[in-house]
């Protein structure tokens, strides 16, 4: 009998490799064993007394309002399609097709898939970059407010908050903007659901007043991969119509397990998992003055607050610098999990990113920085090449939704350049487009591919170095 996914599972599992990634339960060490042992028997369907996702008014509907009394929005919906099924759902709840939304153009994959559901039209706000250390940062919020000053007739804005290296924009800042021209604001707060549970974190959006938050509780939480929560959190959008788009994004055969976790999630977070939190963040804290003492290695956080449009950063996202040690990040991930048994969440160019969850303890935390250590030995002692600039925004010839629907070509991407891209071409981590469908392909874009090619760094959407063009 063949069962390679399982098999795969298994060997990661009895390698024992030390997770520094999602999910934020690592390895279920903070669930209840109870919880663990009858998983298989509590993977059931809607039977009676155990409500219907779609449509609760049973247990399903009073764990949904737990959650949003705990998170502290007006209402929660359980998200078992992931935080990507929440941001389909809010664009579809509030767009229609030919409206203006603007977006942060370093937001997820998700956004961009949700300008093209709704068929609107995207307005397109750049972030702060970031060139020493290689990331797109935060919202000029100045910027953000002459774009909704100049592009009157835009319905909603979509930004991301923080971003995956846990790095804050001026949120409240944002909220007032937006709202001050009578705009919807939704917030991709996937890596912030956390947040709600410290004073020593960031300020959730929820509480500086964004009208839809979507959070993914897999990630910093406890709860298994594919959850999250919608927040609802204003009055300016139809809940009716929300409720409506969510049936359209989320399965119709919900999973009872998946359900259940965010469940236990919130509770833990209200019982015990509030001071843990606060014990993690003491170790993060720790973690970092320690990397910050080893020679070619830095942590980044306090440096970049104050510029890029950041305001504030997560202290448990370990933004490890590794430029200064001669290598590049895909180089020091693979080192560590081959000499060290620890896999950290992903690598870009420059840096190796580390999530420290209340699943995580001080044991661990040092084995991390032991890895390090022995990293930090093994630098090859050579300067960096030039920074890599990140290229100009590509020009908009179709909307997103018309180029999907226009017959394709495949040509290499080396020859693509004057082209109009059929579909998106991604880096993986962190899933931020660099092209959009029905964007012209220009000479930098290609030359920042192959720099991404060739720096070991996956680009979604190029296959056999090939990528689908529309057919002029």
């Amino acid at each position: 009998m063949s069962t390679p996914l399982y098999d795969a599972l298994m060997e990661y599992v009895k390698k024992e490799t030390v997770p520094f990634h999602m999910p934020g339960h690592k390895q279920g060490r903070v669930l209840p064993k109870e919880y663990i042992e009858n998983l298989a028997k509590i993977d059931l369907t809607e039977v009676p007394g155990l409500d219907n996702l779609h449509n609760p008014d049973g247990p399903i509907l009073e764990a949904q309002e737990l959650a949003a009394k705990a998170f502290g929005s007006k209402q929660a919906f359980f998200l078992v399609n992931g935080s990507t099924a929440g941001i389909y759902a809010a664009m579809y709840a509030v767009l229609n097709p030919t409206d203006k939304v603007l977006v942060m153009r370093n937001s997820h994959k998700s956004v961009y898939n949700g300008v093209v559901l709704t068929q609107s039209i995207p307005v397109y706000l750049l972030p702060e970059i970031d060139y020493e250390n290689g990331i797109a940062m935060g919202i000029d919020v100045e910027r953000l407010e002459e774009v909704l000053q100049k592009e009157r007739d835009v319905k909603a804005v979509v930004v991301t908050y923080p971003n995956y290296y846990g790095f804050c924009s001026d949120i409240e800042k944002i909220v007032d903007i937006v709202h001050k021209y009578g705009k919807i604001l939704i917030v991709d707060e996937a890596h912030g659901a956390h947040f709600p549970f410290s004073n020593n974190l960031p300020k959730s959006s929820i509480k500086a007043g964004a009208d839809i938050v979507v959070q993914s509780l897999h990630k910093t939480l406890t709860s298994f991969t594919q959850t999250s929560i919608l927040h609802l959190n204003s009055d300016r959008v139809d809940v009716d119509r929300l409720k409506y788009s969510l049936s359209l994004f989320q399965s119709t055969s919900p999973s009872y397990i998946l359900m259940s976790s965010i469940d236990m999630a919130r509770e833990y977070m209200e019982k015990e998992g509030k001071k843990r939190l606060e014990e993690v963040i003491q170790l993060a804290l720790y973690v970092r003055r320690e990397i910050d003492k080893m020679e070619g290695i830095r942590c980044l956080g306090e440096d970049i607050v104050g510029r890029y449009g950041i305001v504030d950063f997560d202290v448990t996202k370990l933004t490890i610098s590794v430029k200064n040690l001669g290598i590049e990040g895909p180089e020091a991930e693979d080192f560590l999990r081959r000499e060290c048994n620890i896999q950290v969440e992903m690598s870009d160019v420059y840096n190796i990113l580390a999530m420290v969850t209340v699943g995580d303890d001080e044991k661990r935390v040092k084995m991390l920085l032991e890895g390090l250590k022995k990293l930090s030995k093994n630098r090859k002692r050579v300067k960096f090449g030039d920074r890599i600039l990140f290229p100009s925004l590509p020009e908009m010839e179709l909307t997103p939704s018309e180029a999907v629907r226009k017959k394709k070509v495949r040509v290499p991407f080396e020859k693509a350049e004057g082209a109009i891209s059929a579909d998106f071409v991604t880096p993986y981590p962190p899933g931020v487009p660099l092209i959009c469908p029905g964007e012209r392909i220009e000479k930098d874009m290609v030359k920042y591919i192959e720099v991404l090619y060739n720096k070991g760094i996956k680009v979604l959407g190029i296959q056999d170095n090939l990528l689908s063009v529309c057919e002029i």
